[in-house]
């Protein structure tokens, strides 16, 4: 009786822990960011170097607050040292965490079985999938703007003599998000706040969030961080992280020369991909929001969140689909409440019908894209495939017949099916990719190498991958060199070692570097890079 019961309340906790484990453990770090913060944190636990200060072989980087490299060192230090497994622990735990201040903000809303389909419909959107299954700077952020958010709700909703107690814990919690990302995370509830003000006219509110109370709070926390900043580099480094890696990326035409400039209608395209399949649905959830003109408050909280985050960062410098995922939960939440609508038959219309069976209709092309790629690779032999296919067809016709039968999709058999699509596509594919990305079987080489001969290494025009990934596996910083007269230079040194990285096939740029450097002792191709290490000398 007792295991029924468990059963019937925490299955779905069982899915989203299976899902949410599998992929962290099983292969090397991939690119193109996920090298890079796990060597930052690496480089935490080198002697005698600051903590105030992420660095990337051995140089300053400043693009990030370090908390998250914090923890990754930190990941390391109780997992036995660096690996790649350990760097995404922090992603996993964040990501979980996120999942439970969804769930908890869902069912405050709502009640419990709306919480359930919105944690499910979060845990396995595409792109929270993706992020928390990497290395990445953004777990954290989502994690902090999702709790700031719960938090604020109950001091919006809470009575007056105790809204002071939730307005601290969201300050704190702002703070958080700062430390994950810089001000963006600042930003996004901040945005919300004035937002929910400005609509519902409730000017007694800021009064009663008592916001210098939050910026004492803040800028208490912030401060000695930039006072270790400014102590270990001048106003150099505070300029970097305030100026260049957060104004300028954020403020259009400021002169950002970082990359990732884009149309301004870029995530009205992106979102449709990143939060799929549930992006399908979204008309109809949208539709059932505003059916009866304003949404009530509840709802128009959830909306005010998602669209005025998509709308700041639609306006910004910089984007990437990856930015979007802090307004995952709210899209999350309305999206919940809709298939709890639907299954208690409180919406029924065409839209709503014709959602449902797309819904349906995309798994089982999924599926078959699963089969098809699987026989493209040559993976049909594998094991996990030939175990998950007689699986996933059992699993898809049981959830075609409940459709069909009881005319709504129910939570279990929907969540069931795509959880083990998610699953049996990263225990077929990703020891394949991982064969063609992996860097650790050349670095292993390199390690070699290196540990037989004395010198430093030198690179030629290094990427951020190459800065990386080569300290992390070889323990062994890189020295650049970005001009060929340097070049020449160094090839009189008998000793001297030159790792090329040929990306762009510049055959005649690549063919001066090998009459200084003649003789090569490794060579690979990876991930569409050509790798090579030379010498002015023999072996």
């Amino acid at each position: 009786m007792i295991f029924k019961e468990l059963v019937s309340r925490y299955w779905f906790v069982a899915i989203i822990l299976a899902v949410s484990f599998v992929g962290i453990f099983d292969h090397d770090l991939w690119t193109s960011d996920e090298p890079r913060v796990a060597e930052i944190g690496r480089e935490f636990l080198d002697d005698n170097v600051s903590l105030a200060v992420p660095r990337l072989n051995g140089e300053p980087f400043l693009e990030k607050p370090p908390l998250y490299f914090w923890c990754v060192a930190l990941s390391y230090k109780i997992f036995g040292g660096p690996s790649a497994s350990a760097a995404r622990i922090p992603s996993l735990f964040f990501g979980l965490g996120t999942l439970v201040f969804t769930y908890l903000l869902s069912r405050r809303m709502f009640g419990r079985n709306a919480a359930m389909w919105s944690c499910m419909v979060l845990a396995l959107s595409t792109e929270f999938f993706y992020i928390n299954h990497k290395s990445l700077v953004d777990p954290s952020l989502v994690f902090f703007v999702t709790g700031t958010v719960y938090w604020l709700y109950l001091a919006l909703t809470a009575e007056v003599e105790k809204k002071w107690i939730y307005y601290t814990i969201c300050y704190i919690f702002t703070t958080g998000g700062f430390f994950a990302k810089g001000f963006v995370g600042i930003v996004f509830p901040a945005l919300l706040f004035l937002c929910w003000i400005v609509w519902i006219k409730e000017w007694r509110e800021i009064k009663r969030a008592r916001p210098w109370i939050g910026i004492v709070i803040v800028s208490v926390c912030i401060a000695p961080w930039l006072w270790f900043l400014w102590k270990e580099g001048s106003w150099e480094y505070i300029n970097t992280f305030l100026i260049h890696n957060n104004l300028q990326r954020f403020v259009p035409g400021s002169g950002y020369t970082g990359g990732h400039k884009d149309v301004v209608y870029t995530y009205l395209v992106n979102y449709w991909q990143l939060f799929l399949p549930w992006s399908i649905l979204t008309p109809a959830v949208l539709f059932s929001v505003c059916r009866k003109g304003v949404p009530e408050k509840r709802r128009l909280f959830l909306l005010l969140w998602f669209m005025s985050g998509l709308l700041m960062l639609s306006l910004a410098g910089t984007k990437r689909g990856i930015y979007l995922v802090p307004i995952f939960p709210p899209i999350a939440i309305l999206t919940g409440l809709w298939f709890h609508d639907v299954e208690t038959r409180k919406v029924n219309s065409r839209v709503d019908r014709l959602s449902q069976w797309s819904l349906l209709c995309f798994f089982g092309i999924g599926i078959v894209v699963f089969i098809i790629k699987a026989f493209k690779h040559d993976l049909f032999a594998t094991a996990p495939f030939i175990l998950s296919i007689p699986v996933l067809a059992i699993c898809f016709i049981a959830a075609f017949r409940s459709f069909i039968k009881n005319k709504i999709i129910k939570l279990r058999s929907v969540s069931i099916l795509l959880g083990l699509i998610y699953l049996s596509g990263v225990l077929t594919f990703y020891p394949y990719i991982n064969e063609h990305k992996s860097f650790r079987p050349f670095c292993e080489k390199l390690g070699k190498i290196l540990t037989a001969r004395e010198g430093p290494l030198y690179a030629f025009q290094p990427d951020e991958i190459t800065r990386a990934i080569v300290p992390f596996y070889t323990n062994r910083y890189i020295m650049p060199i970005h001009g060929l007269d340097n070049i020449e230079s160094l090839g009189r040194n008998y000793s001297v070692l030159m790792l090329v990285v040929d990306r762009h096939g510049s055959a005649p740029l690549y063919k001066s570097i090998s009459e200084v450097f003649p003789n090569v002792l490794l060579s690979e191709h990876v991930n569409k890079r050509y790798i090579k290490l030379v010498s002015s000398e023999g072996k």
